[in-house]
């Protein structure tokens, strides 16, 4: 996700030098052993829905961390797809670190089965967002291309029976734009930075369609960094879906470019591709009081899920995220749409919650 976007627009969010592996948001933190399983508050915080439409067709999911976040870690997978389930959503965004070969890393390859069975039991899809675990900035393009094509092929032809679409990468934009661009036209990124990662894509794409027949990719951008997807089409990268990020700190900027509706504007810049926003939240602010934050994140989620309903072109929008995460900074602790009463072990619902 584009953290600070207020400072710099999000052009440097990532260390410097072309580092493709995603931001990092905060060092993972791994609960005591004693942690017990989180249950839910009596208090429940409602609010009225004012989003359903009857003729919308989107679907709803969330974004969540269950193989390294403090908090998920916590709370037994079965738990988290009731939760989800319990929203009214049926698609869950998790990143997933692999191996070389494609086989989920260490650290995750106990918690993986367990999730997978409560999706499948649950009935919620879950939306791989696989990082680019092979990539290195001085191959060539044939070396990146390769490379992609064994850890994406390696990937679909384990878990294929799990998953239908793969978020390929996280935020890769924004070590490839050129420094005074806006990012909305392909000329507006490092051309070749552009072609060994466009290069790397392909192979994943390829890669994982030759194993997973019917599978569908997507790549992802944010704020108005739409050139980003052209400079890979151009470069040969035949993803399926855009994945793309809004978050409420960029709804009052993008007025400054005549944009008051981003589902439209992309849906009219890409009408022959999958519109999903894997990632929409809002920013709290530290100079506001708890409840006020909580009162305007209900606010602007109703506001851009309405957008989504109302535009047909959009197919899925996933919220940024489940969890609260208090051990992170003020404005990455929270995101989540539940809270913590007791770290890890009691939670309340956040007003948003009744939003979906």
């Amino acid at each position: 996700m584009i953290k600070n976007f207020t400072k710099g627009l999000a052009v440097a969010v990532c260390a410097a030098g072309f580092t493709i592996a995603s931001c990092s948001k905060q060092n993972d933190v791994v609960p005591s052993e004693n942690a017990t399983s989180p249950v839910q508050s009596e208090q429940t915080l409602k609010t009225t829905a004012t989003t359903s439409t009857s003729t919308s067709t989107l679907k709803l999911g969330i974004n969540g961390h269950p193989f390294g976040d403090a908090p998920y870690l916590a709370t037994p997978a079965e738990k988290q797809v009731e939760l989800i389930k319990g929203m009214g959503m049926n698609w869950y965004r998790i990143n997933i670190q692999t191996m070389a070969d494609g086989t989920v890393s260490a650290s995750s390859t106990k918690l993986f089965p367990a999730l997978r069975d409560a999706a499948k039991n649950g009935s919620v899809n879950l939306l791989p967002m696989l990082y680019l675990r092979t990539f290195k900035a001085a191959d060539n393009a044939a070396t990146s291309y390769e490379k992609g094509r064994i850890l994406g092929g390696n990937f679909a032809a384990k878990y294929g029976d799990v998953f239908e679409y793969y978020n390929l990468g996280n935020d890769l934009e924004l070590g490839l734009l050129i420094s005074g661009k806006t990012g909305r036209e392909a000329s507006h990124y490092d051309a070749a930075k552009v072609q060994k990662l466009a290069a790397y894509l392909k192979g994943m794409d390829e890669g994982i369609k030759a194993n997973d027949p019917g599978a569908k990719t997507m790549v992802d951008a944010g704020w108005i960094h739409w050139g980003f997807l052209n400079a890979l089409s151009n470069n040969g990268v035949k993803f399926d879906a855009i994945g793309y990020h809004w978050y409420s700190d960029m709804e009052g900027a993008a007025k400054n470019y005549k944009i008051t509706d981003i589902t439209k504007t992309l849906s009219d810049l890409f009408p022959t591709k999958e519109l999903w926003f894997t990632e929409y939240g809002f920013r709290y602010k530290s100079s506001n009081s708890l409840s006020l934050n909580e009162t305007n994140q209900s606010n602007f989620i109703n506001s851009f899920v309405t957008k989504c309903r109302n535009n047909p072109k959009v197919k899925v929008a996933i919220a940024y995220e489940l969890f609260d995460e208090p051990y992170k900074s003020y404005q990455e602790s929270n995101y989540g749409v539940y809270k913590w009463a007791s770290q890890y072990t009691h939670w309340n619902n956040k007003g948003v919650v009744g939003i979906f």
